[in-house]
């Protein structure tokens, strides 16, 4: 199979961006990721504050990469898919959560953290501020390369189900009372594929799978997704 990349934005320590614009660097291990929604959106967003900091991350990794490839505006629902890997997840907002449970047996339990204690609920923001209609996942990687994501993606566009698949990486870090390391970056990364063909105007580069192989890019093996990110960056600017 051969798709296409036509967009790709992220958000982490070394800065926010969309390939188009800015060349992609990876951000640094441990380091704090900060950012405003007048970086991301054009027009407020009241919401965005009041989610937690994995939500945040995600919706403006897909923002940034939808708006890179022209399809951040809509009229009508579009059946695109949404894949994203991470490690953590939102264990970070899980544990803010449970300390406002054990004060008073609960009685101060916090609403606004309760809505974020799953992983996949920036999946629904995007949906309702994008209008993205199809099915959305959440992946769990050991270590976070977002491959096993990236396969599916190419899977599924390859079946004819959907115009395009935003397929991408998202976390945290792990909590320092874990003393975890090397598992991940702070961050959010995503990439819009869609049919060889399809799409107007330039592209990426192209995407290529045999059946139980690996996935290449522009003909050389895909490591991971932040490799990926860099490799296409290049070609704009």
């Amino acid at each position: 199979m051969k798709q296409v990349i036509t967009g790709m934005g992220w958000v982490n320590s070394a800065g926010l961006g969309r390939g188009r614009r800015v060349v992609y660097r990876p951000g640094i291990p441990g380091a704090p990721v900060t950012f405003s929604s007048k970086q991301v959106f054009p027009n407020p967003m009241p919401r965005f504050g009041r989610m937690d900091r994995y939500s945040r991350l995600g919706l403006a990794g897909i923002a940034l990469a939808l708006q890179d490839a022209g399809l951040a505006s809509w009229k009508e629902l579009r059946n695109i898919a949404v894949i994203t890997s991470t490690v953590y997840g939102c264990l970070e907002t899980d544990a803010d959560y449970y300390d406002t449970v054990i004060p008073e047996g609960g009685k101060l339990a916090s609403p606004n953290l309760f809505a974020y204690t799953l992983s996949n609920t920036f999946l629904g923001e995007a949906a309702l501020q994008f209008g993205l209609s199809g099915p959305s996942y959440v992946l769990h990687e050991e270590i976070l390369s977002g491959l096993t994501g990236l396969h599916m993606a190419m899977e599924i566009l390859a079946a004819g189900l959907f115009p395009a698949v935003l397929v991408g990486m998202c976390d945290t870090g792990p909590l320092p009372s874990l003393g975890l390391k090397d598992r991940s970056l702070t961050g959010a990364l995503f990439f819009v594929l869609q049919k060889e063909g399809e799409p107007e105007g330039e592209v990426y580069g192209s995407l290529t799978k045999e059946i139980s192989g690996p996935i290449c890019y522009e003909g050389n093996e895909t490591e991971d997704l932040p490799r990926l990110a860099e490799q296409c960056s290049k070609r704009f600017v």
